[in-house]
């Protein structure tokens, strides 16, 4: 008798000397509640009201769960635009989700800026959990956010840290991250995860960041840098990553590596296997997955509750009547020829300058506004951002290198990938007010042809003014490095891309945006192809 009973006492104490903890990361909802496309309305797996049911699945398997968040969150879904600039009475959305679970930590995203630093703040406030960002330092070095934060779980110190893209000034405007500075993700850590393990003893280290995977051999200051954080800083345990709104699944030297894609489409799961030693706490297994919300997945009633409010206000903007369209808008070909979708857009840019030329990118590459009556909903999703347009001046040597680094977009005519991966469509600027040709049969770097302003040979000295977006202007997609732009700008436009749109389809009854056909490639590019190869 007296032996089971000492074999049973000897099972319970090896089994009070392991423990297993969950953590849940979510990323990149950018306001996204509803499982549907806010613009077309389509049921989609995504948003809020999927990915919580997930989580509350998961947390249910498993009591000794950690919530966490990778940022850009109150920035994104025309929900956000009303809630931070029309309806601040009511509570941002996600952080009222994010409280109602129960999150420990949010790491700052470069979004969670644009709407300034006001609106940040006071959402940081309303947060039941701190927003951390290690790298982000005011003025003298003090810290601009919280750095790390601890949370105990089943009796083991777990250290949250949290980190933010350096490439914020590259993404909003210098007013809404004023007093601010951004360093290197990896060389903060290099002095922070030590102290946490040394100094405040903790037993598990977790990075939460607003960073994508990036490259092992990448530069100090680089905008995505999850990789070399695990390359180059001991003693992490996990790193939980966004921004790049990728699903990734991975690990470097045993680290798990995860980012839960963007919108609530995935839930990134991590599970740590604990043993206690000499009274310490050590993790002997690790690893990590990614789950998806699909059909059968319901909605969280919860958090149809805590926005409705807010969905019910947002509805009423999105359905105000706009224009009478005359004209199809469909993005599917505005990386090939010239579109009556682009064309409305640089007449946007261009009256709101009063520039020469005009610089503008497709909206994305399943837009689609058929002709007839049309609502803000249609039009908000041509410019869902918080840019500004600004007008420049350049050369006309300048003008044709902004040209040859968009046709980078583009691989060899005859290569059977149309487009480059490594530039996506945001990123490929069609110029209107010029005419020219891109020859694909050319590298990048030679393919722009027949370039001329009002019938002649645009000259290299020649000088133009041109609208851009302001998301151009702070480096987006590396056009000012290469033309070698250093000025200021002319002018910046109070308001946003979107609102200037806006304010001009409102302010015509009818709308009947017409190509000028002033730029094609050669060779022509096949319909059929374009949609077959589109990304």
């Amino acid at each position: 008798m007296w032996r089971w009973i000492w074999v049973v006492l000897i099972a319970l104490g090896l089994q009070a000397q392991e423990a297993r903890i969950q953590v849940l990361g979510t990323t990149d909802l950018h306001g996204h509640v509803m499982a549907e496309d806010t613009y077309s309305l389509q049921p989609m797996n995504q948003g809020w009201a999927k990915v919580t049911t997930l989580i509350r699945r998961q947390k249910a398997l498993n009591p000794n769960t950690i919530l966490l968040d990778c940022g850009d969150t109150i920035q994104g879904e025309p929900l956000n635009y009303v809630r931070n600039v029309l309806r601040r009475d009511l509570p941002e959305p996600s952080i009222a989700i994010m409280d109602a679970l129960g999150y420990a930590a949010m790491a700052v995203g470069n979004h969670d800026f644009d709407f300034g630093l006001s609106v940040l703040r006071e959402a940081e406030k309303q947060a039941k959990f701190p927003f951390l960002s290690a790298n982000t330092l005011e003025a003298k070095g003090r810290p601009g956010f919280p750095t790390h934060t601890m949370v105990t779980v089943a009796g083991i110190r777990v250290a949250l840290v949290g980190f933010t893209t350096p490439g914020v000034p590259a993404m909003t405007e210098p007013g809404n991250y004023e007093g601010l500075v951004f360093k290197d993700i990896a060389s903060v850590a290099k002095t922070l995860v030590p102290r946490l393990r040394e100094q405040e003893k903790a037993d598990v280290v977790i990075a939460l960041m607003h960073s994508g995977l990036g490259a092992l051999d990448g530069r100090e200051g680089d905008e995505n840098a999850a990789l070399r954080l695990a390359d180059q800083v001991p003693g992490l345990d996990a790193i939980f990553t966004g921004h790049t709104h990728q699903a990734i699944q991975t690990e470097h030297r045993g680290i798990p590596i995860v980012q839960a894609a963007c919108y609530g489409r995935a839930l990134a799961v991590v599970d740590l296997h604990l043993r206690q030693e000499k009274g310490h706490w050590r993790v002997v297994a690790r690893s990590g997955r990614l789950l998806n919300p699909d059909d059968q997945t319901a909605s969280d009633d919860e958090v149809l509750h805590l926005t409705a409010e807010l969905r019910t206000a947002t509805d009423r903007y999105l359905d105000t009547a706009a224009s009478n369209l005359l004209v199809d808008l469909d993005s599917r070909w505005s990386r090939m020829e010239d579109t009556p979708l682009l064309q409305l857009i640089q007449q946007v840019q261009r009256q709101a300058t009063g520039a020469q030329l005009s610089a503008a990118a497709c909206p994305g590459p399943k837009l689609f506004i058929p002709k007839g009556p049309t609502s803000v909903r249609q039009f908000f999703a041509l410019s869902p951002y918080e840019s500004q347009v600004a007008k420049i001046r350049i050369t006309g040597e300048q003008l044709k290198r902004y040209l040859e680094h968009s046709a980078r977009h583009y691989m060899r005519s005859w290569e059977p990938e149309l487009y480059n991966r490594d530039v996506p469509f945001y990123n490929f600027d069609v110029v209107d007010g010029v005419n020219y040709a891109l020859d694909l049969g050319q590298p990048a770097g030679s393919r722009v042809l027949n370039l001329s302003y009002q019938g002649q040979v645009v000259k290299p000295e020649q000088s133009f003014t041109m609208a851009i977006t302001t998301y151009r202007l702070r480096g987006g997609g590396g056009y000012m490095a290469a033309i070698g732009f250093t000025g200021t700008p002319d002018l910046i436009t109070k308001a946003t891309q979107r609102n200037l749109l806006l304010e001009y389809v409102l302010g015509h009854p009818t709308l009947n945006p017409s190509p000028t056909n002033s730029w094609r490639t050669i060779p022509y590019l096949d319909r059929e192809r374009v949609l077959s190869l589109a990304h």
